[in-house]
Order: structure tokens, then sequence, then C-alpha cells
């Protein structure tokens, strides 16, 4: 059992750095800040450890995992307008250590290079794709794959991958079958299998990476791999059922707020920590947010009417938030015989029984993830793309149209990607589990869904409630562009089209979402409209831009106006894409 604190043992205590929030991000970096042993680091997370707990070792752990509160914060949007009926969004956020990494679907995959360059382009230096690319393979140790049973194989360059990190990722060696007759029917459309997807070139199909152990068989994340191995250091403390409420400061903004403590609450009761150093925010798209705001920092007219006193007057806190948008469907019930696995048959013993002679190489659990991708460029989805393209281009830059010059000059980066016909705009991907009915059950299902790669909607989160307890209200402004509902509707009918093709349309019986009565692009509209959802990818409500432009952190993550605040998690990211590499060593380098 990893040795945890207990409150006793930290309240009142000054630390070097205060990381509040013990996901993804925040136990990389107190394993790297933690690597120097005159320094002192504390993580307060909200959840609990879930040390050698089941569910996240499961590969398919994340269905029992679904809106539940120990493990998720069970966060809705407001009703959104723009889809059907007036819905409201569930959003997936991590709780316990791990955060998201030991809830998510275990996909592990690097973007098209272009996405991290557009982060240097955007007045942030160093965010490019070599960086990324150094400190992702400093991270990853990529094992290679088990001999694959089927046709659906894995294929990459060593060098583009790293094989020394902390963190075990694998090929999962099973595929639901779906993969590779998907794979043929798309290049009979142009988008073909490609010979790596690793590399900064994505555009095609391949099987994607897992955050899978390779012997094992069990989620690698970031507890595990980052903070479980180090938890003995002397001069790490890690505390869960720790939620941060705030930060106090003192100073005002013509001398910059400095971080003196961290409020926490802690079975009903608030203490604090003192702080040396740092305080680095590692809490989420929409949880560090809310604790800025809670300090005071943040937009004046939403911070004062809720009685908070406003410290530091930063409007664009909460602002300029993506998702990745999907949907339900094309969705397929599968014909018998044609070696299909899905989530729900390979959780039958029996079926899993079966599979131990063809997969009798695997010495852990068999495992069974989303592997099968496809990334495209809207050229090769719509025929009238350029058209698309001229119509947002000319609303963007109408000086009428309601945008600031910041969020402009995000669009202008964001319209250079869109109108690069090697750099993706829409993901296919394959779902073989059903986290809602398809049909009878017993038979076998799959999900082959569009992903809106880089949506031009933007959202936002803001605190409506001084009480710390209080959700956010998340708004993320749906289709709010109509260029988001025009991509992903030719995302759809891309998906859709392959099936016209063998191998892949002889394994399919019927469709079953939305069903072949759905034909014209109206009537797509309208069920995507009621069956869209997001793949919890939320980024940009603390966003790295030139302070001028909408920034809320600079390129060393430092939140303007604060002298040693810090906000480390994918709140940073000016423009969706899924990662953030550099973290530690820059604040490493300012201190060490």
């Amino acid at each position: 059992m990893p040795l945890l604190s207990n409150p006793e043992d930290v309240i009142g205590r000054r630390f070097d750095f205060i990381i509040a929030g013990g996901g993804t991000a925040g136990l990389v970096l107190a394993n790297r800040l933690s690597e120097n042993p005159d320094v002192s680091v504390i993580v307060l997370e909200a959840g609990n450890a879930h040390v050698d707990d089941p569910i996240i070792l499961s590969p398919t752990g994340w269905v029992p995992q679904l809106f539940n509160s120990e493990y998720e914060w069970g966060l809705q949007s407001t009703p959104q307008p723009h889809s059907l009926d007036q819905r409201l969004f569930e959003f997936r956020s991590g709780k316990g250590l791990g955060g998201s990494s030991s809830i998510n679907c275990l996909v592990y995959l690097k973007p098209h290079r272009a996405d991290i360059d557009a982060f240097e382009k955007l007045g942030n230096p160093g965010w490019n794709w070599e960086n990324y690319q150094k400190y992702s393979k400093k991270a990853e140790s990529v094992h290679a794959p088990v001999p694959p049973v089927r046709q659906f194989r894995p294929t990459y360059n060593h060098d583009d991958v790293g094989h020394d990190g902390p963190l075990p990722v694998s090929f999962c060696p099973i595929a639901s079958g779906v993969e590779y007759p998907l794979q043929k029917g798309l290049s009979e459309l142009g988008i073909e299998t490609i010979s790596t997807g690793f590399g900064g070139e994505t555009a095609g199909t391949y099987k994607a990476l897992a955050s899978l152990h390779p012997v094992k068989m069990t989620r690698t994340d970031s507890a595990n791999a980052y903070l479980f191995p180090v938890i003995d250091r002397p001069n790490l403390q890690v505390l869960t059922g720790a939620l941060v409420t705030k930060v106090v400061t003192s100073g005002d903004e013509a001398t910059g707020l400095t971080a003196d403590a961290v409020e926490f609450e802690h079975g009903g009761k608030f203490y604090q920590v003192l702080c040396a150093k740092d305080v680095i925010l590692s809490a989420g798209a929409i949880k560090s947010p809310q604790i800025l705001e809670l300090s005071g920092i943040g937009d004046r007219s939403i911070l004062e009417p809720l009685g908070i006193e406003t410290k530091l007057d930063l409007p664009t806190i909460g602002t300029n938030t993506q998702d990745h948008f999907t949907c339900t469907g094309p969705a397929y019930e599968l014909r018998d015989g044609n070696d299909i696995i899905t989530g729900e048959l390979i959780a039958d013993p029996d079926f899993r029984g079966n599979l131990k002679d063809p997969y009798k190489e695997i010495e852990g659990p068999l495992p069974l993830v989303m592997s099968g991708y496809a990334f495209f460029p809207l050229h090769k989805a719509a025929a009238n793309a350029q058209e698309l393209i001229d119509k947002i281009s000319a609303k963007i830059n109408d000086e009428a149209s309601p945008y600031s010059a910041g969020l402009r000059e995000v669009y202008h980066v964001q319209l250079e990607l869109l109108k690069d016909e090697d750099v993706p705009d829409v993901e296919i991907m394959v779902v073989p589990f059903s986290v809602i009915p398809m049909g009878p059950a017993g038979r076998a299902y799959v999900n082959v869904p569009p992903v809106l790669s880089r949506p031009f909607s933007r959202g936002t989160v803001h605190i409506n409630s001084a009480d710390p307890l209080a959700p956010p209200v998340i708004d993320p402004h749906i289709f709010e562009e109509d260029i988001d509902m025009e991509i992903i509707t030719a995302g759809f009918k891309v998906s859709r089209a392959a099936a016209q093709f063998s191998p892949y349309k002889d394994i399919i019986a019927r469709e079953v979402k939305p069903g072949p009565d759905v034909v014209t692009d109206d009537q797509i509209k309208e069920h995507i409209k009621s069956h869209v959802g997001t793949v919890w990818h939320m980024v940009g409500s603390c966003s790295m831009l030139p302070r001028d432009k909408g920034g809320v952190v600079d390129a060393k993550l430092k939140v303007y106006g604060t002298n040693n605040i810090r906000v480390v998690d994918l709140s940073i990211l000016p423009i969706l894409v899924s990662t953030h590499p550099q973290a530690g060593d820059i604040i490493k380098a300012d201190h060490m």
C-alpha cells in the first residue's frame, strides 16, 4: 500500500510546490519536481486513492466508471439550443489519483505536427512538434506488439516512439474484427492505411496504441506510472480527499498577486497549506478555472455579484473552451460467424474461455480497447469543402462578427489548419462497446461515429456561486458555429459510405443507428442533433496566449498578473489537441 499522507501531516506546513489536483499532469509534475531532494512537494487530490482498484486496472473498467461519482465529477452542461430538445450534456472529468488517465478509454494517440506547431504560431516559444515529440518519447515505453491473430495489424516506425519511459504503452492484441474491414472500405474512398501515425503525420487509418501494460494487460495511468513508484520520497506528500477551494494571495494587480497558501476542504473542515515557491493548478479544464475564480482571479462582472472580492481582473478565464463533438452512429448489428469481439461479448465467461486458445500468448486477462481510427481532412469528406472554408473565412474576417481580436487571431491559425489538405479535420473511431442499448441483447453491435477534430464553436465554464462545493456552469455552445455541423455531417457520411464495400459490408447485418430511413443531409443533421455528445476532451479555459490576445497563462504556464500561480492541465491549450508535454521541465528550469 503506497504511503499516503494524513491531514495532520500537512496542515499549516509550508511546501515549495503545492499541486492542486492529482490527475494526469499533476502526478507527472509531482514526480519530476520531487526528483530534487532539496524541495518539498504536496499533491492535494479531491478524490480517493484507488490503489490497485480492479475497475481502474481493467481495460474495460471505463464502462462501469461512467457517471459513477466515485471516479468522476458527474458534471452537466447548461441546455444547448443547437441540439434537439435543448439537451444537457454530461462531462466526464476524473476524480481520484490518476484523474482522467484512470477513467479514459486507454487510447494513446499523437497529434499531427501542425496541431502542435500552431501553439508556437500563437505566441508560445518552444511549444512546437519537435519539443512535443522529444518529451513524448521521454515519457513513453512502447513495447513490441504481441503477434496479431487478425489482419488488423499495428504499424509504426521504431524511431517515432519512446522505449525507456516510465509509462508502459502497447498495442492491444485483441481487436473487434471490424477495424480491418473498415480500413478496406475507407481505402475505396481514398483514405489509406498508413505505415505510422506517431511521427507527426496522421492522415489515414492505423491502429492506435493503448495505455495498456504489455504483460499484465492492465491500464497504465499517471498514478501507477509516475506516483506510486516514488511515493516514499521523504520530500513528497500526497493527501487524498482534499478538495482545493481557493488560492490565498497577497499583493495587487500593480505588483502582481503572490500565492501564500492553498485552502482545501477535507472531511467537512477547511484547512490551509503554505506556499514557498509555486502553486500549480492541475485540476482540469473545468475545475482549474473554478479554483481561480473562487480565489478572486477572473472576470470582475462574474465574481463581484457573488460576493467574491476581485483580486485580479482577468476576464478571459473560463472562456475559449472547446471539446471534440461526436454522435451515436452510424452503428450496426453485425452478422454471426465473423469472429466478432465486442465489450458485451468479452464480458461473458464462456465467450472469454473460447478466446483463450487463439490468444494463448496473452498472460493476463483478455483486453479489448478502442484501437481502430481514421483521420482525414475536410477535402476528403466533402465535395463542397472549399465553399465551407470560404464561408467561415468570410465570417471571421468580417469586422461586424462578434469575435474579439484575440479569438480572431486564434481562428486565423485554425483556418490555416482547415485549409491544409494534409491535416485531418475529422476522425472516425471503431467503438465495439454499447454505452447505450443498440438492439436486442445477445447480438454484436459496433458504433463507428465521426468526431469533429477542431470545432469553431467556443464555450465557457464559470462559477455561479461562492460555494466551492457547488458545480460550475458549463456552456459548450455546441454547434453555435454552423461549420461544425457541416464538418461532422461530412464525416458521418464518409463513415456510412465505407460500409458499401466488401469486406466491411459483408459483416454487417443491418444499420441500427440512425437506420436506413435517414438519408438526406437534413435528416442526418437532425439525427446528429438528437444524438450529439462530446468525447470529454475539454481545453482552452485557461488558454496559453499573449495576454492581449485573450491569454490566461504565458508560455511558462504562469497566470498573468501573478508571481507564482501556474496551470499545467489541458485547460491551457488554445486550440484543441490532446497533450501538453513540457510543463515539468519549464517549472523546474525556473527554480532549480
